[in-house]
């Protein structure tokens, strides 16, 4: 190589080094400017308000950082903080957009609620494995959506449905977004399903079917005619329990017989026969579409199972009838009789309502497997029986009324 040739890869290097090393001073006194306005801002934080005004271009600076230290700032953000933001500029609505889908999700892994209590609000509370309030939002129509609420939040646990129309199908669609990772353990609808449409209940379903066990309808209001059927709730995939259990308080128990005409059947009951679980309940009322013969093939299937593996601790399968249409002690009795190992009559009680109870209504049959595995099948117990979940932090509520 010649001694010219060295001179130009000389002059290109140093040509080279003296830009980068302006980059640098430029990227050195931009990163000293934005230190000393998020300094002047802080000042101007008190008790977590601003006081007085943003520092002149502080939003336009602070939209020129790259995506990486935006990305931590948001990490420390409330969920309904970050989801503000979205509004504050495309960049950041596109920043949120993309971060939602790569950044670690908040666990949540106690409970969280639902209440509609008043037109046009929601509030969601979340609570740990203790019951003991996280944090309380309350959303209204016009301000943050409950799906970018939770785009950052991986919420396990329980999930409930309460107070008013809190599975209605606005927000039911809304939790049904592929972007949001919910996975509850257990779901239970306790609210007003006059506007819960199949469509956005089935699609919830389908979303939370990897990961949901227990089911339950218990004292929902509403339930229309046409809501719930075999097909709909086999969206859920195979279930620990299912209980639906709509709300008639008020009304004695023996005209509790016309609380609706709930579609579900023997398919949905044939398919919690899988006894390899830990324990197991199907309660339903005011259900039409179960009979006798399916709840002998459930028998069937269930002692075929549960001969094929010994366990050491009892495990019971609870199946709780009440005013199902086609299922009676008696008709159940002669279909089934030959399986029953043991028969139970209850004499006459009162129940928490004061209704008197006939002993030959509530009923009992019990079939015992040598693998030490029990069936009870239980007729009109409602509601001493019913597995009922508490919602969490009533007595909080309760507290604050007083």
């Amino acid at each position: 190589m010649r001694n010219d040739d060295y001179s130009l890869v000389d002059t290109s290097s140093i040509e080279s080094m003296a830009t980068f090393e302006t980059e640098v001073g430029r990227l050195q006194a931009e990163n000293d400017r934005l230190r000393r306005a998020l300094s002047d801002f802080c000042e101007r934080v008190v008790c977590g308000r601003l006081t007085g005004d943003l520092p002149e271009n502080f939003l336009e600076q602070f939209s020129q950082l790259p995506d990486r230290p935006l990305e931590q700032v948001l990490r420390f953000l409330p969920a309904r903080q970050v989801a503000q933001m979205r509004h504050v500029s495309r960049r950041f609505n596109h920043l949120i957009r993309k971060c939602s889908k790569t950044m670690p999700k908040r666990e949540c892994n106690g409970s969280v609620v639902f209440k509609n209590k008043h037109p046009g609000e929601l509030t969601v509370s979340w609570f740990d494995d203790c019951e003991s309030k996280i944090v309380k939002t309350t959303l209204a129509d016009d301000e943050v959506a409950l799906s970018e609420l939770f785009r950052f939040i991986r919420v396990g646990g329980r999930i409930f449905f309460s107070d008013g129309l809190s599975a209605a199908d606005k927000f039911l669609d809304q939790l049904s977004k592929a972007w949001l990772t919910i996975r509850p353990e257990v779901v239970v609808f306790s609210g007003d399903l006059s506007k819960t449409s199949r469509d956005s209940l089935r699609a919830f379903l389908v979303k939370v079917e990897p990961s949901i066990s227990w089911l339950y309808f218990q004292d929902s209001r509403n339930i229309d005619d046409s809501l719930l059927s075999d097909d709909l709730i086999g969206a859920a995939g195979q279930l620990d329990g299912l209980m639906v259990l709509p709300t008639c308080w008020g009304l004695k128990l023996r005209d509790r017989i016309d609380i609706g005409n709930i579609n579900i059947g023997d398919n949905t009951l044939l398919a919690m026969a899988d006894t390899t679980r830990v324990s197991s309940y199907f309660s339903v009322m005011g259900c039409s579409g179960i009979t006798p013969g399916g709840i002998r093939a459930f028998i069937e299937n269930w002692m075929k199972q549960a001969d094929a593996k010994s366990i050491s601790c009892e495990l019971t399968c609870e199946l709780i009838f009440c005013k199902c249409l086609n299922v009676t002690p008696t008709t159940v009795k002669e279909a089934c009789g030959d399986l029953f190992s043991k028969e139970t009559n209850v004499g006459t009680d009162e129940n928490i309502f004061g209704d008197s109870i006939d002993m030959e209504e509530r009923v009992r049959y019990i079939i015992k497997c040598p693998s030490n595995r029990r069936l009870e099948i239980l007729f009109h117990f409602y509601p001493y029986l019913c597995p009922v979940i508490s919602e969490p932090g009533l007595d909080d509520e309760d507290n604050d009324l007083n």
